[in-house]
């Protein structure tokens, strides 16, 4: 394969990928209706071209000086004479959305060899789609009343981020909601997203969104790499809502900074058009000067019994911006006969500069209940922290030969026909099938044999 067909391979694979721009369509009848439509096409496509993937039936022109022009729609409108339509005092209107406000288009659909380039003012070059426009048709006199105004949102995103609700270490963020903000946090913290959506399209009773998902993505956090999260939606009919929550929690190594958190909504709708909505927030990571954490606080078994074998490991990291030199660590609990101490140093910002430490103990024989094992972590602060340990009720007495032939006689006496049940073993049972089954084997051994002589 030479580098064309290769180059051409390539380009075929990867078409495919490149999303399309949207923009809404609002078509105005003269009988008042309004039709909506969200299309999608590659970025520079002319408007002709869009406007040929309606639902709705059009007529159109051949191309003149002006490109093509637009006759009809749903057969609404004026007949094909020419290169134009004819004149009844009406057209279909060409506007476009600025501003959330209709002006009129000062050029066609397709004319010329160039996009528009936006200014009103300019007649030169032809409408090219470009994702978040909003185009309207309306058929009638030049000053006759426009119609009422839709946005992009109402048209292509007709999902309604009802609420967004934002907590970190399990308190409300009072700066951050729907509409983006701030939020504070450390190193280590859970962030947790509580949000509420839902289907607001308000022309078609039928319009579905489907495939609905959330994403955050937190960039250039963890060592200069994003992290993410995602939930997905369940589908949502017209003025149906759903409820999730997207938890991220930070890396406990993180530098004093600002971060980009991006919330991506996505989905489809029931036409198969993609919808999106993307919000932003601003992380703050504020350290203090000292803070040691027990990253990892874990007992090998939180439920065991008496004279049983167990394991504590603990694992404590530096959040803070300073060096922690001769930090020590007690762990005590009298009942389990814990004793432990130890000091360490730990370097700020060192993800691998972590104090480990696994500590066997042998559980005594205690009455069964709950006892706590305490932790203090003497720096430049103090930290408590606390496991706790289920000891279990082991000491049920076993089954025995003798207890079986206690139960035997007690179901016996309860049975109707007075039968006592017999305990048979399995050779009892199963002894004629296990004969037959050697015997069957030998069989064909023996066959096989005789067939390999002859």
């Amino acid at each position: 394969m030479n580098y064309k067909q290769l180059l051409v391979l390539l380009t075929i694979l990867i078409i495919p990928f490149v999303a399309a721009d949207r923009v809404g369509v609002l078509i105005d009848f003269p009988d008042g209706s309004i039709h909506v439509e969200c299309l999608e096409a590659d970025k520079g496509t002319d408007g002709y071209e869009l406007l040929s993937q309606l639902s709705l039936s059009t007529l159109f022109s051949s191309p003149g000086s002006f490109g093509h022009q637009l006759c009809q729609i749903n057969n609404i409108g004026d007949s094909v004479s020419g290169t134009g339509c004819s004149y009844s005092g009406k057209y279909w209107r060409f506007l476009n959305g600025i501003n959330n406000l209709w002006e009129y288009m000062p050029i066609g659909f397709d004319a010329g060899n160039s996009c528009w380039n936006g200014d009103l003012s300019s007649y030169d070059g032809h409408y090219c789609v470009n994702e978040g426009n909003v185009i309207g048709l309306s058929y009638g006199e030049y000053d006759d009343p426009r119609p009422a105004f839709y946005n992009f949102d109402e048209i292509c995103n007709p999902i309604s981020i009802n609420k967004i609700k934002v907590y970190v270490d399990n308190k409300k963020e009072s700066d951050a909601d729907e509409s983006g903000g701030d939020i504070e946090a450390e190193p280590g913290s859970k962030i947790e997203f509580k949000i509420e959506l839902e289907n607001i399209f308000e022309f078609d009773d039928n319009l579905e969104i489907e495939g609905i998902e959330a994403e955050i993505t937190i960039e250039n956090i963890n060592d200069n790499k994003d992290i993410d999260e995602g939930v997905k939606f369940k589908d949502l009919d017209v003025e149906e809502d759903d409820e999730e929550i997207i938890s991220i929690t930070l890396p406990l190594v993180l530098e004093d900074d600002n971060y980009d958190i991006e919330l991506k909504i996505t989905g489809e709708n029931s036409n198969g058009v993609n919808i999106e909505k993307i919000i932003n927030y601003d992380l703050n990571i504020d350290k203090e000067n000292h803070n040691l954490r027990f990253s990892k606080l874990k007992l090998d078994s939180e439920d065991s019994c008496p004279n049983t074998n167990n394991l504590l490991s603990i694992e404590i990291s530096n959040l803070g911006e300073k060096d922690e030199n001769n930090a020590r660590i007690i762990i005590k609990s009298q009942e389990l006969n814990i004793d432990f101490a130890d000091r360490f140093d730990i370097d700020e910002g060192d993800p691998d500069d972590t104090y480990r430490k696994d500590i066997p103990f042998t559980i005594p024989n205690l009455s069964p209940g709950d006892y706590k094992i305490n932790l203090n972590l003497d720096y430049s602060e103090i930290l408590h922290e606390d496991i706790t340990l289920t000891i279990n009720d082991c000491n049920q007495a076993p089954i025995t030969g003798n207890t079986i032939q206690k139960l035997d006689k007690i179901t016996a006496q309860a049975t109707p026909n007075n039968k006592a049940f017999q305990t048979q073993t399995f050779l009892q049972n199963y002894a004629i099938p296990i004969l037959l089954g050697v015997f069957l084997l030998l069989l064909i051994i023996a066959i096989i044999y005789i067939v390999s002589i002859l």
